[in-house]
């Protein structure tokens, strides 16, 4: 029985081979994703619910999922992930256009082009849907490492950032009370004269020096010009001669790694979202924040097997990168449909923080 999609046949075989290539070169593949430099992925696990993430790392949940059978919707050209089952799970269908399934069709009747251009276009055909769908899951799964890490611990799944899914309440990730300080004065433009960031950045590591040592402050890049314009801290790092000098995200990292501080990390990620036909973006970061990490992996991936993996289904092909499960097929006439290939890439997991004691929180903004 063949394991490949009808028109495109064995060549979908090439994401795979595409996937170990890199593998073997320790090449990031997708590079837009933030979660690899904070979580690894865990071992994955045939059950893998709610109840057990709980009972390990003290998490809060508050949130409505939909049925276990139910299906992710089936996007167009540009979507973006939905949640589904009781794991989370964060899957993306795209589908090649009319245009496009025509396009191939040209490709492999065509007696111009050699056969192994034919298959160089063909695999960039396939090679881009995959980069979608699979981007999409990545982009799910920074919204919450991000906005969790952003909002004192705390995501919440609301109709701005998962529209087309089933998922609405909080996670609650449990950031003891004692990590989270407010700044004196507002890190504010009107305030911008009067504020001394600088204490409020060595009051927040009087207390975390108790615990851990911090190894970077994350930071929004609005919220870092503010602080490279802040005279005060001009004035700590430059000296009060040259405050009206211009400050560099350099020199200020040079300065900290001087003084044993953390040094600031530009947190800058932007994830498109689809609601019917409308596509916006939302950034997962809460700008108003910075917050203080220790050096390596702060937490890691809980994940299940896809279905998939546990059951194949004939004429799909399947592929894997890290722990998202991506698949390929055809339908046609014998599903009483017009021809065209889909694309999908999903991934039952979670993010956790192992580390959230030793995570803290710098409010500068009410």
């Amino acid at each position: 029985m063949a394991d490949y999609s009808s028109i495109f046949g064995a060549i979908t075989k090439n994401v795979q081979a595409r996937i170990d290539a890199a593998s073997k070169l320790h090449k990031q593949l997708f590079d837009s994703a933030i979660y690899p430099t904070f979580l690894e992925w865990d071992t994955p696990s045939v059950s893998l619910n709610f109840e057990e993430i709980i009972g390990t790392y003290g998490i809060s949940i508050a949130a409505a999922t939909i049925g276990d059978n139910s299906k992710e919707p089936v996007l167009g050209q540009r979507g973006i992930e939905t949640y589904a089952n009781k794991v989370l799970k964060h899957a993306l269908t795209t589908s090649l256009t009319a245009s496009e399934y025509r396009k191939v069709l040209a490709i492999l009747d065509s007696k111009s082009i050699s056969p192994n251009e034919a298959k160089k276009q063909l695999t960039d055909i396939i090679w881009g849907k995959t980069e979608d769908v699979v981007k999409g899951v990545q982009a799910k799964i920074d919204m919450i490492l991000l906005g969790a890490l952003s909002n004192e611990g705390q995501f919440t799944f609301d109709d701005t950032n998962n529209p087309e899914g089933g998922v609405k309440g909080t996670i609650n990730y449990g950031m003891p009370a004692g990590n989270i300080a407010t700044a004196t004065t507002e890190w504010t433009d009107a305030n911008i004269a009067s504020v001394n960031p600088f204490n409020d950045i060595v009051d927040l590591l009087a207390v975390a020096n108790e615990k851990v040592k911090l190894a970077y402050f994350l930071i929004s890049p609005s919220k870092l010009a503010w602080l490279l314009k802040s005279p005060m801290m001009r004035a700590a790092v430059l000296g009060t001669n040259n405050a009206a000098a211009p400050l560099t995200l350099s020199a200020l990292n040079n300065f900290m790694e001087s003084n044993k501080m953390p040094t600031f990390m530009m947190i800058q990620r932007t994830c498109n979202v689809k609601k019917g036909e409308d596509i916006y973006p939302v950034t997962p970061w809460n700008s108003k924040n910075i917050v203080g990490v220790p050096a390596g992996k702060i937490g890691k991936l809980m994940n299940a097997y896809a279905d998939s993996e546990l059951r194949k289904e004939p004429n799909v092909t399947y592929s894997m990168y890290e722990r998202i499960r991506i698949s390929q097929w055809g339908v046609g006439e014998q599903q009483g449909t017009n021809g065209t290939e889909f694309t999908k890439a999903e991934s039952l997991s979670l993010p956790v923080f192992t580390a959230i004691n030793g995570i803290y929180t710098l409010k500068t903004e009410a």
